[in-house]
């Protein structure tokens, strides 16, 4: 932002005023420097040799002792200066002649030949190139070496010992002397300021800021704050009395500012200062005002210097001194700002009150992030909307809505979208939720967050946001409907997903909410996951035996004996669901899936075997195929139309809400939700089944996500691995399947399984302690470093994924097919990437774990 001297180079009164019930600061700063004059961050690290200053100095003869000589005076700076320009002089005869292949260096790169690139833009570019209009300066420059005192004394003004760049530049800013004429000072300083004025301060940048705060007084309307003077010609003295003359505007305005923030501390301090019982002491550095020390310090990440004059913080030697001397600072200001319940004899008056700065809020505006057009027209004045802003939780009501047209192409640009779309880059920063309503991204991302941690439908998240936001001011505020909440939903799930998918989406202009679901939906996919949750190292042999009966599982039956099986079934004694691998053979990692289903599901068309969507979601029983071919053949037509008045959207309220009365005919409704995970709890992928979880059902469903035995994971855990196995025996699919993968039961319904169902006790063990199946049980130990068998895979993945999707079952009850399809895969998705976020945290933490382990 600049120097703050530079800042207040023309000064004014700024004087508390009254406005209505409010007290009005109004603090005008104007003409400072450039922001360039500040200190640029260093540039990243240089690769290793030959670095391109080297390459450019073997090309352009550039000696040794210029380039790599140490810049300790003013002298050797300027012979750094002077190649500089004669390297620059070399690189524009070079490309003017054709000489030069490639790209021009940057100036960066051509500067750190000589100097680190924050000296040059710190001293370099603020002191030679002002030399010209000054030969003697340049001659003694060239000289190179120290003058005697007479020649000094022509030059500078002034003979010291020796010179540095802080002279120079004090030397440039007084006209090409040092000596300063006391009397003439405050002549000199005027004529500064008119001309200043006149020319818009000598060509520095012109920065007009307007500080307006108004202190919100409760029950004070009949005080009379006329008399709150505020002199910026003192706050200019105290800041340059007491704060480095390098202190930037930034760091004055966050002092500025803390100060106003914080009317309950000054309060408390103030109190404190002013003892009125016994036992009590007077202090300017109270522990409170101590405290404020210490965040301002913490703020300024160290860089606490910065307050302080060089004298000063000489003779702060501790810590303690810097708090004490800084809070000593605040207490001054305090004073200075007139920011104290106290008058100048001690007196109370009133206490603080917060500061409200609505009076300098910034005006809002909502526009396109990029164009593509290079002739582009903005919004014609009568075309611009003015509509509510909601930002975070906070509510702006007058901001302006901009678009640009390009005249050649006819493309239009708006805030949100673009006629002519482009790749989904999710840049946009603000969404259009209603007519006059606009959100931004953090806003959205929170109904999204909301919905799915909390398992809140659309509806209960309006109440939560109107009751906890919307309501806060009773004159101006803003209730948000249901669809509005929806809309947020839709568009930034849908931008969300297309992002992170890396796909393209585009969707047809002005399509109804429930149409963007479906496309969307039929647009957008998932891909597929692997970690080590979900894969273990192949294992040919077990490392121990701990069990001779294969029914025998990890977890349950190391220490007891295994429940004989009550009902006897010789049956496929060939065992079809056994890996005997070739233990010389290379294998791949080992993968597993778990399969699951949870009843739930949208209603649809009664017609048998179509799975349409209704043609009226309030009340219908059939698609529109099916409602204009059985709709008027039906014989209850009476009670039909009877109950379609009855169920339609204008009579579906209050009792009838309630208690509707019964259809003639029902909707079926998709009987389940099957999901395929990874152990780790990652979904890959999802599918509805009309009428049964049947193993058929579940077969063909994984044949479409597994068409290839490539993509086929080596164990499948279903609780009804036992009757999979059975129906792809018997339909002649384990043909297929047993060339890659076999069938388990998850953990917790095999205990009940293995002593009923012989197929399932003999080959669906989901860990056997026998060693039938090493890969599905690993060594893993405890805190104290003994050994135990775990299971390699979470079987019971599927199951809890469930537990948690059940909790959105009377949401996605009562929504259309689409909005069914597209609310559960933007939950299914955010959970995964919530799963993957998590995952990647417990690695990092692993990692650091046993970086310390190995440290020790």
């Amino acid at each position: 932002m600049g120097r703050f001297e530079n800042a207040i180079s023309l000064d004014d009164s700024i004087s508390w005023s009254r406005e209505g019930n409010n007290q009005v600061l109004r603090l005008l700063l104007s003409s400072f420097g450039n922001p360039g004059s500040q200190p640029s961050a260093p540039g990243p690290p240089q690769p290793p040799a030959p670095s391109p200053q080297d390459i450019l100095s073997e090309m352009f003869d550039i000696e040794d002792s210029i380039r790599l000589r140490i810049p300790g005076t003013l002298f050797s700076a300027y012979a750094k200066y002077k190649a500089y320009q004669a390297l620059i002089s070399s690189l524009n005869a070079k490309i003017a002649a054709s000489d030069w292949v490639g790209r021009r260096p940057i100036k960066r790169v051509l500067v750190e030949i000589f100097i680190s690139h924050s000296m040059w833009q710190k001293y370099y570019e603020k002191t030679f190139p002002y030399l010209s209009q000054y030969p003697e300066m340049i001659s003694w420059l060239e000289v190179e070496k120290q003058q005697d005192t007479e020649v000094n004394l022509g030059v500078w003004g002034v003979s010291q010992m020796e010179y540095g760049f802080t002279d120079l530049i004090k030397w440039l800013a007084n006209g090409g002397t040092l000596k300063v004429d006391r009397k003439g000072k405050g002549k000199a300083k005027e004529a500064d300021e008119t001309r200043s004025h006149k020319k818009g301060g000598g060509g520095s940048l012109m920065f007009l800021l307007g500080f307006h705060m108004s202190l919100d007084y409760e029950n004070t309307t009949d005080l009379d704050l006329s008399s709150y003077v505020y002199d910026s010609w003192t706050f200019n003295q105290f800041v340059n009395a007491n704060f480095d003359d390098k202190i930037s505007l930034a760091t004055v305005l966050m002092v500025l500012f803390t100060m106003t923030d914080n009317t309950d501390l000054l309060n408390l301090h103030a109190r404190q200062k002013h003892p009125t019982c016994d036992g009590e002491y007077a202090s300017n550095t109270t522990g409170w005002m101590k405290s404020l020390a210490r965040r301002i310090k913490a703020q300024l990440q160290g860089n606490t210097k910065i307050l302080f004059t060089k004298s000063q913080f000489a003779q702060c030697a501790k810590e303690d001194d810097i708090i004490t001397s800084l809070a000593s600072k605040l207490d001054a200001l305090a004073e200075v700002l007139d920011l104290t319940p106290y008058d100048s004899q001690g007196a109370f008056q009133t206490k603080l009150h917060p500061v409200s700065y609505d009076a300098i809020q910034s005006v809002k505006t909502i526009c396109p992030t990029s164009f593509e057009c290079e002739d582009t027209k903005s919004t014609k004045i009568r075309d611009i909307p003015i509509v509510k802003l909601i930002k975070g939780t906070s509510i702006y009501y007058n901001a302006a809505v901009l678009s640009g047209k390009c005249s050649k192409c006819k493309s239009i640009y708006y805030a949100d979208h673009e006629s002519i779309i482009k790749s989904n880059d999710n840049s946009v920063r603000y969404l259009k939720i209603g007519r006059e309503i606009w959100v931004d991204r953090v806003f959205s991302n929170a109904v999204i967050g909301g919905m799915y941690s909390f398992h809140a439908s659309a509806a209960a998240y309006t109440d939560f946001w109107n009751d906890a936001y919307g309501n806060t001011d009773s004159t101006n505020g803003l209730r948000i409907t249901r669809r509005h909440i929806w809309q947020a939903f839709i568009q930034e799930s849908t931008r969300s997903i297309a992002f992170e998918s890396k796909l393209h989406l585009e969707l047809d202009n002005n399509i109804p909410i429930n149409e963007v679901t479906t496309q969307a939906f039929s647009i957008l996919g998932e891909d597929g996951h692997a970690c080590s949750e979900c894969t273990q190292p192949f294992s040919a042999v077990p490392d121990y035996i701990p069990q001779q009966d294969p029914a025998a599982v990890v977890g349950v039956d190391e220490n007891s004996i295994v429940p004989p099986l009550a009902i006897q079934d010789p049956a496929l004694e060939d065992n079809p669901n056994n890996i005997e691998p070739n233990a010389n053979a290379d294998y791949a990692p080992v993968k597993m899936v778990v399969l699951d289903g949870i009843v739930m599901g949208p209603t649809h068309c009664a017609y048998d075997d179509c799975i349409n969507d209704l043609g009226n979601a309030r009340g219908g029983v059939f698609c529109p195929h099916h409602e204009i071919i059985y709709g008027a053949t039906c014989p209850h037509q009476k009670e039909w139309s009877k109950h379609s008045q009855n169920h339609s959207r204008q009579n579906l309220a209050g009792v009838r809400r309630i208690a509707p009365k019964k259809a003639l005919l029902q909707s079926c409704q998709i009987y389940c939700v099957e999901t395929i995970c990874a152990p780790c709890g990652t979904v890959i992928a999802w599918t509805k089944f009309d009428k049964s979880e049947s193993p058929t059902n579940i077969l063909n469903f994984l044949e479409d996500i597994y068409p290839t035995e490539e993509s086929r994971p080596d164990y499948i855990c279903i609780d009804k691995a036992c009757l999979l196995l059975r129906s792809s025996i018997a339909n002649g699919s384990w043909d297929m399947w047993s060339k890659t993968s076999r069938f388990i039961v998850d953990s917790y319904h095999y205990i009940n399984h293995r002593t009923e169902d012989y197929i399932c006790r003999k080959w669906c063990n989901p860990a056997p302690l026998n060693g039938s199946a090493p890969n599905l049980v690993v060594i893993a130990y405890d805190r104290q470093g003994n050994p135990y068998y775990k299971r390699a895979y979470n079987t019971q993945a599927c199951e809890q994924l469930n537990s948690w999707l059940g909790g959105f079952e009377s949401i996605l009850k009562h929504m259309t097919p689409g909005n069914f399809n597209w609310f559960l895969h933007v939950m299914l998705f955010y959970h995964t990437k919530y799963v993957l976020a998590k995952q990647k945290a417990k690695r990092r933490y692993i990692k650091f774990e046993n970086l310390f382990i190995d440290l020790i």
